[in-house]
């Protein structure tokens, strides 16, 4: 995640050449047993800004992910200790972890621009996937449109990809990316492309059929190049903001309960919310694009790491509006067929009642706005502890449990006639 302010002067300092290295950085799992243990680590959270929580402390029995630079370990688990709060460290040195995600990206950039198929067990670059998009659009001509929803504020196209097989088939909208560190689910996305492009599954097939696809692996194209390039564990954008401070969290930029609950109005803290609703070029673009398929759309899918929940719309409330009883419905038949091939559980529900309860995020939007009868939230492996950095050796089961869902939710909405 955006590293904490003791790291901002050293990042801000760092020529294009350099990357930060975490040598040294550990990553802890701490799990508090009680509502003393989490306020006691809310309050850690708010006060040591040497310490970068990943998944900070929300309730009681869920885990909270911590990384401490060398010089805060023995502190953090001393303080630990004396409140009998159990923790555990997941890595000593989260470089060696980054090291592998890199070196699973740098030895497949030559193959992927010759071959035909994405390899998927490891991660990529943007320069692979949009080099792999134009692959298709050339080879698949007749099914496969490359498409650009806008720039970023670098400059960088937000590039996406339409699949449709027949004309006038309503539209399932698929975006992921939007946190700059998240390796994953562009990743993931790119494997659902291959798969409905192929067509060799007969349910792809028909869901290629059945609807039109419009997929957007990278909306925060910026963010990713800094995560590559610099700064591993950047999640923000990177536009300008007051103080120096550079980037919003994309994932609480949309126009749904803005700023009501879970995000920061500081530009220094990683969940910063930006200065009002869309006022990013990403989010303003993407949600251009979506507007001028707003008639058409049956389903709006994100994806994100990490937590294994299926978020279903609406944040800022328990309330089960729209038609979230459906919702659950399929999702929970849809996450039991996730669960096949490795066993991964996932929670279904709300944010309010499963996640974070943070707002102003896409799907929650399109939900209110266009009425789309599917619209969910997947946050993607893991829920043990490894986040961003998550082995390489699990990118290939990730994105073949999580396409099962996808086809899953197809099949069980058109059960009961959501679809």
């Amino acid at each position: 995640m955006l590293l904490k302010l003791v790291l901002l002067s050293l990042i801000f300092s760092l020529s294009s050449a350099e990357k930060f290295r975490y040598d040294g950085y550990a990553l802890y799992k701490i799990m508090p047993q009680n509502e003393h243990q989490v306020q006691f680590l809310k309050d850690l959270e708010y006060n040591d800004k040497e310490l970068d929580f990943w998944r900070p402390p929300t309730r009681v029995g869920e885990y909270v992910s911590v990384v401490t630079p060398p010089e805060k370990k023995d502190d953090l688990k001393k303080s630990l200790t004396q409140m009998n709060i159990h923790n555990e460290v997941m890595l000593d040195s989260i470089q060696e972890a980054i090291d592998a995600q890199v070196h699973s990206r740098q030895k497949r950039s030559p193959r992927v621009i010759r071959e035909p198929v994405m390899h998927f067990d490891g991660y990529h670059t943007l320069e692979n996937i949009n080099n792999w998009f134009q692959h298709l659009a050339e080879e698949h001509s007749n099914i496969v449109t490359l498409v650009t929803a806008g720039t970023s504020h670098e400059g960088r196209n937000i590039t996406g990809i339409k699949i449709a097989r027949n004309s006038n088939r309503p539209a399932f909208f698929l975006e992921a990316g939007q946190i700059g560190a998240d390796w994953l689910s562009p990743t993931v996305v790119c494997y659902i492309v291959d798969q409905l492009v192929r067509g060799e599954n007969p349910e792809a097939l028909a869901a290629s059929q059945d609807y039109e696809w419009h997929i957007f692996p990278s909306v925060n194209p910026d963010g990713f190049e800094f995560s590559d390039n610099s700064v591993r564990l950047w999640t923000k954008n990177r536009t300008p903001q007051s103080g120096n401070q550079i980037g919003v969290d994309l994932t609480r930029n949309w126009n749904s309960q803005w700023g009501v609950r879970g995000g920061s109005f500081s530009p220094a803290e990683a969940s910063f919310i930006g200065i009002g609703p869309f006022s990013e070029p990403e989010t303003r673009a993407l949600s251009r694009y979506i507007e001028s398929i707003g008639h058409n759309l049956a389903a709006v899918l994100s994806f994100r790491g990490f937590g294994q929940r299926l978020v279903i719309p609406y944040a800022h409330t328990t309330e089960p509006l729209d038609n979230y009883d459906e919702m659950i419905t399929i999702g929970r038949r849809a996450m039991g067929s996730l669960a096949v091939k490795y066993d991964t559980q996932y929670l279904v529900g709300n944010s309010a009642t499963v996640h974070d309860g943070a707002t102003g995020v896409l799907v929650d939007w399109a939900k209110y706005r266009f009425r789309p009868p599917v619209a969910a939230t997947f946050l993607l492996r893991d829920n043990i502890g490894w986040g961003h950095v998550l082995p390489v050796v699990q990118v290939l089961p990730s994105c073949e449990e999580t396409y099962d869902a996808v086809v899953a939710i197809i099949r069980e909405a058109k059960f009961i006639n959501v679809l």
